[in-house]
């Protein structure tokens, strides 16, 4: 029997639904999920097995236009993922017309299959679902257009189907018993930024970052010790003893 492999990288604007999508696909929640964009700030990899398939997923940050460091560094995730991805899944959401053009030509350019997923269609009506298939149909003359609802799980079925038929022939880059190349502790942290970011608004910088200094696990309980660093603005610097 042969074997197929490859990466299957996920790109789109923030907040289209990217790391839902993924979660939805994996069968498991590895990246995290807020109304805020720009959530996911990591390459965050997803692993599905078969038994004669292995698809690695990427999660990515959303397409931007970078104002500081740490969205540089967001932005060099995409970078890397347009150079080795097997397969493009590239999200919009529905009435979604704006893109970043220099991305799209990478992708059109690269001969590399893709899948033009329009996404939340839960949230609109046929008519509109339609001419969002005709205008991206010819953005993308070459790609798959498919609408669905990472939410729901609508067409993901069908989405994963297509990507096994596109993958190349490959023995596969993980053991087979493993879910994503990311650390207990990366999760964790994740997990509390999450939690940061939902149920605080203006009292916590958008900006903030979680690291995880120890975790020790016993029969009863996991203890866990984290920092929880934030960046306060330049007015408050200046004016709060929390500077000093």
């Amino acid at each position: 029997m042969k074997h197929k492999a490859g990466f299957v990288n996920i790109i789109g604007n923030p907040n289209v639904g990217k790391s839902t999508l993924m979660n939805a696909l994996v069968g498991e929640k590895l990246s995290i999920i807020t109304s805020k964009a720009q959530t996911t700030r990591h390459r965050i990899m997803g692993i599905v097995n078969g038994d004669d398939f292995q698809i690695v997923y990427s999660d990515l940050p959303g397409i931007l236009t970078p104002n500081y460091k740490l969205q540089e560094k967001m932005m060099k995730f995409i970078d890397n993922a347009l150079k080795d991805a097997d397969i493009f899944l590239y999200m919009v959401e529905v009435g979604e017309t704006k893109f970043n053009e220099k991305i799209i030509e990478k992708i059109k350019n690269s001969n590399i299959p893709t899948l033009i997923l329009i996404n939340k269609i839960d949230l609109s009506n046929q008519e509109k679902v339609e001419e969002q298939i005709v205008y991206w149909t010819k953005i993308f003359e070459k790609a798959h257009v498919m609408p669905i609802s990472a939410i729901t799980s609508f067409n993901t079925e069908k989405v994963l189907q297509l990507i096994i038929d596109l993958l190349p022939e490959s023995p596969p880059f993980y053991p087979k018993d493993e879910l994503t190349d990311k650390t207990t502790r990366f999760f964790i942290s994740e997990i509390i930024r999450e939690k940061i970011l939902l149920f605080y608004k203006q009292e916590i910088p958008y900006s903030v970052e979680v690291v995880v200094e120890s975790f020790k696990e016993s029969k009863k309980i996991i203890k866990i010790a984290g920092l929880i660093f934030i960046t306060l603005p330049v007015s408050l610097t200046e004016k709060s003893p929390v500077a000093d």
